[in-house]
């Protein structure tokens, strides 16, 4: 099942520009984005798929979707990121999202 977070965020642009460069001017909005798509959807086990952020360009549209398996992975490149603009207060969400995730797992697998 895939999340309609309707508080997705919608990136909309004109003229000439590229995702990566609207992934690197967006970059901070995209990683909030990640984390908080993340916190408001990982307890529920029938959600395999988030909704991260929607990107039109020139009325094309592209969406950044994480799966279940990923969110970890994506919560430590969040850390790397705040941890670099020094947002340490995100990099502890993060962590503590994936120290409950781990936990869930493990109980899961006990």
């Amino acid at each position: 099942m895939l999340n309609k977070n309707n508080r997705m965020r919608k990136l909309q642009f004109t003229g000439d520009v590229t995702i990566d460069q609207i992934f690197e001017d967006y970059k901070r909005e995209i990683y909030d984005n990640v984390i908080n798509s993340i916190q408001e959807n990982y307890m529920n086990y029938e959600i395999d798929e988030i909704n991260v952020v929607k990107i039109s360009v020139q009325s094309k549209d592209y969406s950044i979707n994480l799966t279940r398996d990923k969110f970890i992975t994506s919560l430590n490149r969040c850390i790397s990121f705040f941890e670099e603009t020094e947002e340490y207060e995100k990099c502890q969400v993060c962590v503590d999202i994936i120290t409950n995730i781990d936990n869930k797992k493990n109980k899961r697998l006990a």
